[in-house]
């Protein structure tokens, strides 16, 4: 665990303190342009975000130019619509024993990095992937120090925020994983972001019951800590509890249920997180606004 002491939830962030209405948004589509991001998430009824600043299947990342950055943050400022994410591509694996794919993985982290300080992203969510078998002590040191890299070769502005896995295939990314690391490099620019969808289709959590939501919250606090999480995200499962299966499902209509959700979103040491759904969308084209409004119907005023 941890060996430093673990603060209250007292300090908050700039966007929490600016408005205290729960932070509610999607994983969004960028097509067009970032600036479509924006209008994408007023669309679904959103006030936050997440995006790729780049296609999530392909190495290649460029720069965004000052001028789109510029309109996008003023933009976001405006509407109010804080924190935004980026997420990283699916192929990266920061524990391959493939050189090339790790300097690849690197390579479109640092530029995703770049790119979210420019429009002045609260991090960047990365999964960290997978051990390929070899077990996580054999490639610990490994992943621990392409991080350090990666934080030494990015802007100082720039967050990296960690998130948990299902732990299909060697996938890394459980608590007390993520615990190892945060032990490991001691920086401020280096967060958790944690999947409801994930945890529950692992083995340790079962998030129908309000004792496995309770070991999850204490076990948040043991390997993690309240400083350290970043941002929830938040999905219901397609698959049992200890499924490992990472298949995402509308709010309420999986595994986790309507019962579950409402625990959760109401949790006192959970409510001020903000949320970004990767759901498949009713009409099977990602977070939507029923989805989103079921949340706020899940939540107590």
């Amino acid at each position: 665990m941890r060996s430093k002491p673990f603060p209250t939830i007292s300090a908050s962030p700039s966007w929490r303190t600016m408005n205290q209405t729960r932070r509610i948004g999607g994983h969004v589509s960028t097509n067009g342009g970032i600036n479509n991001a924006i209008d994408n998430t007023l669309a679904i009824g959103g006030n936050c975000l997440q995006i790729f600043a780049g296609s999530p299947r392909m190495w290649t990342r460029s720069p965004y130019p000052k001028g789109i950055t510029e309109t996008f943050k003023a933009r976001i400022a405006e509407l109010n619509l804080n924190p935004v994410f980026i997420h990283t591509l699916y192929l990266t694996n920061l524990a391959s024993d493939n050189l090339d794919l790790v300097v690849k993985s690197k390579n479109a982290l640092t530029m995703d990095m770049k790119n979210g300080a420019a429009i002045g992203a609260a991090g960047v969510i990365l999964h960290l992937g997978s051990h390929q078998g070899r077990g996580w002590e054999s490639v610990r040191e490994q992943v621990i120090a392409e991080i350090k890299d990666v934080l030494n070769n990015t802007p100082k502005d720039s967050i990296l925020i960690l998130e948990n896995d299902a732990g299909q295939n060697g996938k890394i990314g459980s608590l007390p994983e993520l615990c190892e690391i945060l032990g490991s490099i001691p920086s401020d620019r280096l967060k958790v972001c944690l999947d409801t969808a994930h945890t529950h289709e692992g083995d340790d959590y079962d998030l129908t019951t309000v004792d496995g939501l309770n070991k999850w919250i204490s076990d948040i606090e043991k390997y993690i800590g309240w400083d350290k999480l970043a941002v929830l995200h938040l999905n219901d499962s397609k698959t049992v509890h200890g499924s490992h299966r990472d298949q995402h499902e509308n709010i309420g209509e999986g595994e986790i249920g309507q019962d579950g959700m409402r625990r959760l979103l109401n949790h006192p040491k959970l409510i001020h997180l903000p949320l970004i759904l990767e759901v498949p969308g009713f009409d099977k084209t990602g977070p939507d606004k029923r989805n989103i409004d079921i949340v706020k119907s899940l939540i107590k005023n």
